[in-house]
């Protein structure tokens, strides 16, 4: 076997030597050869796959921009800022997204103190085209600041909000632990100072 190998070996190189172009191809071959075997040491040295030769195609962005409405810092003006989110087909999953977002305030400005209150939502009622929201709250801190119109203007731009983006809801009502026509910011406070005179009255016990 080994001397078949070396008499066709003998009868090639002999053709290569006599044939100019097939000692062109032998010389292209082999520099094919050699680019080849570098490129599969690289991969190797890179920890790459040899197939992985186009780069990876971009994600696509699928968000879609939406208007949100937002309380201005002097508690009576609108803002509308546009935003890019991932639009969801729950319904209320997306009122819930819409709230947070108008809750937590402008990208381009510091309006985080005209909602004064840490708020979630505990349900949503969603009848014809009337949406109710149920809210928790949280007390308001010793320093906070309200400023004067904040609430209203706070439950208009939410409302727009949602209206401009769920055009099947037409109104929106916000409840307070179920109760509703409650003013927001003074519930907190309200509930903050009722819990700080349990405080003091367990203390005096």
């Amino acid at each position: 076997m080994i001397r078949s190998i070396h008499d066709k070996f003998g009868r090639y190189r002999t053709r290569i030597q006599s044939d100019a172009f097939e000692g062109k191809r032998f010389i292209l071959l082999l520099i094919t050869l050699l680019f080849f075997f570098d490129y599969i040491a690289f991969c190797y040295l890179t920890g790459r796959s040899p197939l992985d030769i186009f780069p990876a195609f971009p994600l696509l962005d699928d968000r879609e921009r939406i208007s949100i409405f937002l309380p201005d810092i002097d508690g009576k003006s609108i803002l509308k800022e546009e935003r890019r989110i991932n639009l969801l087909n729950d319904r209320e999953g997306f009122i819930k997204l819409l709230f947070e977002i108008v809750v937590k305030g402008s990208y381009n400005e510091n309006t985080s103190a005209v909602v004064p209150i840490d708020t979630f939502i505990r349900k949503i009622w969603i009848h014809d085209d009337r949406c109710i929201i149920d809210v928790g709250l949280s007390s308001l801190s010793e320093n906070a600041e309200i400023i004067p119109g904040s609430e209203h203007t706070f439950r208009m731009a939410l409302e727009k909000t949602i209206t401009e983006n769920i055009p099947s809801i037409q109104n929106v009502t916000i409840l307070s632990g179920g109760i509703p026509q409650m003013i927001l910011w003074e519930v907190a406070s309200f509930q903050g100072e009722s819990d700080e005179v349990s405080r003091d009255i367990n203390s005096g016990i």
